[in-house]
């Protein structure tokens, strides 16, 4: 069986909901899962959405549980990690989705005018994987074909490239519908 994880920092709502007894739901079930509302679930944070974000990776989970919750955790007031198994056949009426490949499938013709890639050096992708370390990639003036050299702007960054950056940083997969406590089979206590 896959195993996934998910981080709750301290004092978040499934810090507080233990989802070993609830299992997961996502803030908005009612809403229709799209590509436009994966992207903003992924690249801007939006949790009003229909998905669950799950990872592949113990070390994502573990830095989500750690810096994304409202104090930094102790001994005495640990944040969680859960451990999730699912396992074909599926609990009735939950989907389970690779984002990259799903967004992959939506990106525009390499001969269309807009194009989901940046248009910056190769060190700017730094800056989109760690905005708060390095961010002066995305701040670094595009190189441009002579003679005139254009106008001096940073580089240009896409939601799609966003989204699919930060689905492979964070080795996400997304949950449609319920994720039921029966495959949540542990919760880890990090400090």
């Amino acid at each position: 069986m896959p195993i996934f994880y998910r981080g709750a920092g301290v004092d978040t709502w499934w810090h507080t909901h233990d989802a070993r007894l609830t299992g997961f739901l996502s803030q908005n079930p009612g809403n229709v899962a799209t590509i436009d509302r994966l992207m903003l679930h992924i690249a801007r944070g939006t949790t009003t959405s229909p998905y669950v974000s799950l990872t592949r990776s113990y070390g994502v989970a573990w830095s989500y549980a750690t810096f994304m919750g409202r104090a930094i955790p102790t001994e005495s007031l640990p944040a969680y990690i859960y451990e999730i198994e699912i396992d074909d056949p599926r609990p009735p009426g939950l989907q389970v989705l690779d984002p990259v490949k799903n967004l992959a499938a939506a990106l525009p013709d390499p001969l269309h005018r807009v194009s989901y890639q940046h248009d910056g050096l190769p060190d700017f992708l730094h800056g989109v994987i760690s905005r708060g370390k390095m961010k002066t990639f995305l701040d670094t003036t595009i190189k441009q074909p002579p003679p005139g050299e254009g106008t001096p702007r940073p580089a240009t960054l896409s939601l799609q490239l966003e989204t699919l950056i930060r689905a492979m940083c964070d080795a996400e997969i997304l949950a449609i519908g319920a994720i039921p406590s029966s495959c949540v089979r542990n919760r880890y206590e990090v400090y």
